[in-house]
């Protein structure tokens, strides 16, 4: 991943289960969640092909970093469509207790700081410009990112 100009290790993007644009709205945050699986780029896009969601980028276990959706469209990753246009959301792989590996969680962080940096959203904070899925739905998600390993 390069950081500086935000270019992905891998691109696969979705052609659907995303909406083209952001509905004039400017990004305002980062949405943070967790995949519910060990998975990567390749599972984000498989199972995101029958199911009607996406966020912008995948981090695997080993650190590599995906993008399944342009910056300047709307994932469908919050369940709230206002805060899906104004967010770039970001899925973590988790092993199977939940946690989050060492590669994860800095290639991760290093990316939602890029974001931060590409948006002029300032330094990541929890509540500000960082918001866990769970803020936004009732769901578990981002599971231990927002609990033990925040």
């Amino acid at each position: 991943m390069d950081y500086e100009k935000l270019e992905p290790d891998v691109i696969k993007l979705l052609t659907k289960h995303f909406t083209s644009g952001r509905s004039g709205r400017k990004v305002e945050f980062v949405g943070i969640h967790y995949m519910a699986s060990n998975g990567d780029t390749d599972t984000c896009y498989a199972t995101w092909q029958s199911r009607e969601a996406s966020a912008h980028y995948a981090v695997a276990s080993r650190g590599e970093v995906g993008q399944l959706v342009w910056d300047r469209d709307t994932g469908w990753a919050l369940g709230d469509f206002d805060a899906n246009c104004r967010s770039i959301n970001i899925e973590h792989a988790n092993l199977a207790d939940g946690t989050v590996t060492e590669a994860c969680l800095d290639s991760g962080a290093h990316l939602a700081a890029a974001i931060c940096r590409e948006y002029g959203l300032g330094r990541p904070q929890w509540g500000v410009n960082m918001q866990p899925h769970k803020h936004f739905m009732a769901t578990s998600c981002p599971g231990q990112l927002y609990g033990s390993q925040r």
